[in-house]
């Protein structure tokens, strides 16, 4: 239980003693009510125990909803953003993607999208098997999660054994003759 159930419960018994007793007076005045007047003096000790109780119970059931739209935690620190990178890499531009993620990579140390991210354009744009490696080995020793360097050797083992494989024949294809068109027939 956190703190501030803790001072919401806290303020309920605090004020739920006082609202019991109004409420036990109220409900004594109104069952020895003959007339209207005693009527409305019960009921008014009923308001009383509702205004005890009315500031904890309407806190208790709107800082739920509350936080839903004004949290109490923030980040301290920006997240990193991606898109640069990706629209270099799909723009063609390994290099320059490399040099991004390396910028995420030395801002952001905790972060293993950056050098997943680096070996997957080493292997499959550049098809640099040894750049991949370096990549590899440089974010095991920045990563200091374990599980994240367990995901990180998993991902660089899958990576680099789904590269296709040179292949081990060519086959040369006949020359086909022009097609002819309308001009040439």
């Amino acid at each position: 239980m956190n703190a501030d159930a803790k001072s919401i419960l806290w303020a309920l018994l605090r004020r739920g003693v006082p609202a019991a007793v109004a409420m036990a007076i109220g409900v004594g005045v109104l069952l020895g009510a003959g007339d209207a007047g005693t009527m409305l003096l019960g009921f008014l000790f009923f308001l009383i125990a509702a205004i005890f109780i009315a500031g904890p119970v309407a806190r208790l059931l709107a800082e739920p909803m509350g936080s839903l739209f004004w949290p109490r935690q923030y980040n301290e620190k920006p997240l990193p953003m991606y898109g640069i990178p990706q629209s270099r890499r799909v723009r063609g531009l390994p290099e320059e993607a490399i040099a991004e993620y390396e910028k995420i990579a030395e801002a952001f140390p905790e972060e293993i999208t950056p050098h997943l991210e680096m070996i997957e354009i080493a292997l499959a744009d550049l098809k640099d098997p040894a750049r991949a490696n370096g990549f590899y080995q440089r974010g095991l020793a920045r990563l200091t999660n374990p599980e994240d360097q367990d995901r990180l050797a998993t991902v660089y083992a899958a990576t680099r054994d789904r590269q296709a494989p040179s292949p081990t024949r060519w086959i040369e294809m006949p020359p086909h003759p022009p097609i002819p068109s309308e001009d040439n027939p």
